[in-house]
């Protein structure tokens, strides 16, 4: 696998953290995008491999605009982007506030489409690039007590299925992950406990090692969607 210039995003934590710290360690030059600087600057200390901290909302358009235009006047081209950012809800719908509905839509689905749509010019001049989507199992199926989250990720599903056939043509591939519960953060025993054994889900090391496979393959094959779950769930 050649070094390349990566961007990820919900870079400070979880999933995100881990795929900072094991493509940085194999190479590539990471650009890790999360709203915590000093989490950002943790993260970089604890790199073996170039980490580049950027901390900004993805929420914020002209955030992740000026980032990009920076990232490429002094690195050069952005090879893939990793939209992994997301926050999750456990609550009845009906007990939800409004303003989580907002975070939710805002940071996993439109922020989503903001990172994406703001980097793929970049990609359909340079006529290469790899985007790889975050999604869930929850973007497959309904899941009870968590409405919002299902419907931003079933819309990041259809997005990256939509787009995926646009991109093609100028040599980009998109992939969807869908997976289930992973051993992170997000799963608070306060406020969004697990309803299960946290130790059987998938651990972050695996998808790690998934991303890792996607970014090995040749550009004639497109990886479409891959859903996978613990095997003590079923989706």
């Amino acid at each position: 696998m050649s070094s390349t210039n990566i961007v990820v995003t919900g870079a400070s934590r979880g999933l995100g953290r881990a795929l900072v710290l094991r493509l940085a360690e194999t190479g590539h030059r990471v650009f890790a995008i999360a709203r915590s600087q000093d989490q950002l600057d943790e993260l970089v200390a604890e790199a073996s491999g170039e980490v580049v901290p950027i901390a900004l909302d993805i929420r914020d358009s002209a955030a992740i605009e000026k980032a990009y235009a920076e990232i490429i006047e002094r690195h050069g081209p952005i090879a893939t982007l990793i939209n992994n950012a997301a926050v999750v809800e456990n609550i009845p719908f009906a007990e939800q506030s409004l303003e989580m509905i907002d975070d939710i839509l805002d940071i996993n689905l439109k922020g989503t489409l903001y990172c994406t749509r703001l980097l793929i010019p970049h990609m359909i001049e340079q006529k290469s690039g790899r985007i790889i989507n975050v999604a869930s199992v929850a973007g497959t199926r309904g899941i009870t007590g968590q409405v919002s989250y299902c419907a931003s990720k079933h819309g990041m599903v259809g997005f990256g299925d939509a787009l995926a056939q646009e991109l093609i043509p100028h040599g980009i591939l998109l992939t969807t992950i869908c997976p289930g519960a992973i051993d992170t953060p997000l799963w608070d025993p306060e406020t969004n406990p697990y309803p299960g054994d946290l130790k059987q889900v998938i651990q972050p090391a695996e998808l790690v090692e998934l991303v890792e496979f996607l970014l090995r393959q040749p550009t004639r094959t497109l990886y479409k969607r891959l859903v996978m779950f613990p095997t003590i769930e079923w989706h």
